[in-house]
């Protein structure tokens, strides 16, 4: 491993408390063994004692990095954020999220792999990084502004700069608080704005002049130009973001001619998959499909089926530094416990009024001045504290009584976060053994999706379920699924620890039998950029070891056993639909699960009684380390 080719080489130390900022090599984690990302975050938190603090004490730290990808030219610009969430639920679990847009790259510029945070300042704050000069700065004067004025102002006195920062719902600690860079490169999964806000950190500005040297830039270029061949979503004159269509042809032609100014994206990708809007008398800004789609089919009762009152809900969330993904949740179970169920009324929401909703086919296009009130009354009390929903839904379900929380169950699997889709059971199995929701490996699961016969038969799915899925038969598959769902993870932690976009990184798009040829594109980009050798098997073995890291983790922080592998009993009893499709096309059998779960563990190499890593398989992996401290500690198997 060469060090001075991919990664920068530093990671900063910063001690709110103290004041004190040390910058510490990178190679002291063992980078060749855990690259970046999340691998880098969680050998972080490991080597700290994986400590027993709540979210928001002052020794729980933030962890960010980026990978020996971020900074070239092409989809790397991404960075994750590590930290014990205050969104999980019932307890508070160190888990992970992602954003991309141009901070991760300058953070790289300015010569820094990644950033430690802990501690707790006095007032609030700001972390400057401008190559070696590294600063905590006087924030009072930003403490209260939304995030796109905190931004602008920050660039203002920085220019070129790249700000990452809060709203005014992480300043007062709501479980749903992003951290946001731009207007939609956020970490949103987590309630890390919250984190962020605990500890008086308002933003960090970064801005580098430095580069990415490159061990081999040819062969780098030649995998790029493969990687474009490959095949790349265009965006279309219907679009309303980057490649996905929106359903309605009315609305797709409207809102396109009238609002949508372009497209943008992360730093030097190609794709530019965020479109740009700027509605009059609400604002500009940009989204993806999370934004559209999801507000779109889940959340318009809220939204009043209006594309202006979608877009107002859009921005404010984002302004206000809310995770717009939970918030279809919140709208979800916001409108079944009052309008579906009568469990609660307004009042429990500290609402004055809630607009009446008519469903229609097409949407409206313009919002109401009810809605509008609605949006900003719901919107403002999550932000500052005084809505039950600022803890989230779990909390606020919970807070409601039984009958609230059996509905919440049925809207959030497991571990406090909300739906997207589950669209099989090795998706289901991702999600039960993880520590947040599957959501940015959802479109590598092939038993949900479809994608090629090969891949189905590589993965040893039956040959029947993909011609049952495309004749409206789609079923619950169990034989053989775990070792889809042992692929996807170790898929999910190379690519959130290169770091590489989802969309750019997709198993269809480089799958030519017999192998899945992503594993080598990958293993030969790692190669080329960092000069290290490493082929796709050895690169397999490092998502393997990260994936292994992360659960070692889980059992010696969380106490992590078999009988928290599940999801919530509604999952077993009955077809759920939050929206279009359903989350499983049938009920799990409890029987099955438990028979693939235990399948699940042996080919981990895990122990079937506990599922907890072994000595045997933490040592193949190099990591005698780890399993001698899960020894001390009595949770090793």
């Amino acid at each position: 491993m060469t060090a001075s080719y991919g990664w920068a080489g530093k990671v900063l130390w910063v001690d709110l408390t103290s004041g004190k900022i040390t910058k510490v090599p990178t190679s002291d984690f063992e980078i060749e063994k855990y690259i970046g990302g999340v691998g880098l975050n969680s050998r972080i938190f490991w080597e700290l004692g994986c400590p027993k603090v709540d979210a928001f004490h002052p020794d729980s730290p933030l962890i960010l990095s980026v990978g020996p990808l971020t900074g070239t030219s092409g989809p790397f610009s991404r960075a994750t954020i590590s930290a014990i969430a205050p969104q999980c639920y019932p307890d508070e679990l160190f888990t992970y999220s992602g954003f991309g847009g141009k901070f991760p790259s300058e953070l790289k510029y300015a010569g820094y792999d990644g950033i430690v945070v802990v501690g707790k300042a006095e007032k609030p704050v700001y972390l400057s990084i401008l190559d070696d000069e590294v600063e905590i700065k006087d924030a009072r004067n930003l403490w209260g502004f939304d995030t796109f004025e905190t931004q602008q102002r920050l660039m203002d006195s920085h220019p070129k700069a790249s700000v990452l920062t809060i709203g005014p719902a992480g300043e007062n600690l709501s479980r749903m608080a992003i951290i946001i860079n731009e207007t939609s490169g956020a970490a949103g999964q987590g309630g890390y704005g919250a984190v962020m806000g605990s500890k008086n950190l308002k933003a960090i500005v970064t801005r580098g002049t430095g580069t990415v040297k490159i061990a081999r830039p040819d062969d780098f270029m030649k995998l790029l130009s493969q990687r474009k061949e490959a095949g790349e979503w265009v965006a279309g004159p219907r679009q309303l973001w980057g490649r996905y269509p929106q359903k309605s042809e009315k609305v797709k032609v409207q809102m396109a001619k009238d609002y949508l100014k372009g497209f943008t994206g992360c730093y030097a990708c190609p794709y530019q998959c965020h479109g740009v809007y700027d509605i009059p008398g609400i604002g500009k800004g940009a989204q993806l499909c999370n934004d559209n789609w999801y507000q779109y089919s889940s959340g318009n009762d809220a939204m009043g089926e209006s594309i202006k009152g979608m877009w107002e809900g859009n921005i404010l969330s984002q302004k206000l530094g809310i995770n717009n993904f939970e918030l279809v949740g919140v709208m979800l179970f916001f409108y079944r416990t009052i309008k579906e169920t009568g469990i609660l009324t307004k009042e429990d929401f500290g609402l004055s009024s809630i607009p009446a909703v008519e469903r229609r086919k097409e949407p409206e296009f313009g919002g109401t001045q009810a809605h509008h009130e609605f949006l900003e009354e719901l919107l403002g009390g999550i932000a500052d504290g005084t809505s039950p929903l600022s803890q989230g839904v779990a909390r606020a379900a919970e807070q409601f009584g039984d009958r609230a929380l059996e509905l919440y169950k049925s809207i959030f699997p497991a571990w406090g976060h909300r739906s997207h889709h589950i669209r099989g059971v090795g998706e289901a199995l991702h999600w039960a053994t993880d520590s947040r929701d599957p959501f940015n490996s959802c479109h590598d699961y092939v038993s949900g999706f479809g994608i090629h016969p090969e891949v189905a038969e590589w993965f040893g799915v039956p040959g029947g379920y993909l011609e049952g899925e495309s004749e409206g038969k789609h079923q619950n598959i169990y034989q053989g699924i775990e070792r889809e769902t042992v692929w996807v993870q170790n898929q999910q932690c190379l690519r959130n620890s290169l770091l590489i976009c989802e969309f750019a990184s997709s198993p269809e798009l480089f799958f030519h039998p017999p192998e899945m040829d992503v594993r080598i594109f990958e293993s030969q980009l790692l190669s080329a950029i960092t000069g290290m050798d490493m082929n796709a098997d050895e690169l397999w073995k490092t998502g393997e070891r990260i994936w292994n890291l992360r659960r070692s983790i889980m059992v010696l922080r969380e106490n992590r056993h078999k009988n928290d592998d599940t999801l919530y009993p509604d999952m077993f009893k009955e077809v759920i639909k939050v929206h279009s499709p359903e989350l499983l096309p049938e009920p799990l059998d409890a029987a099955q699960w438990e028979t693939t779960r235990d399948s699940y563990y042996e080919l981990r190499g895990w122990n079937v009684d506990t599922g907890r890593p072994t000595r045997s398989k933490l040592e193949e992996l190099g990591m005698k380390d780890v399993a001698d401290k899960l020894q001390s500690a009595e949770k090793l198997d």
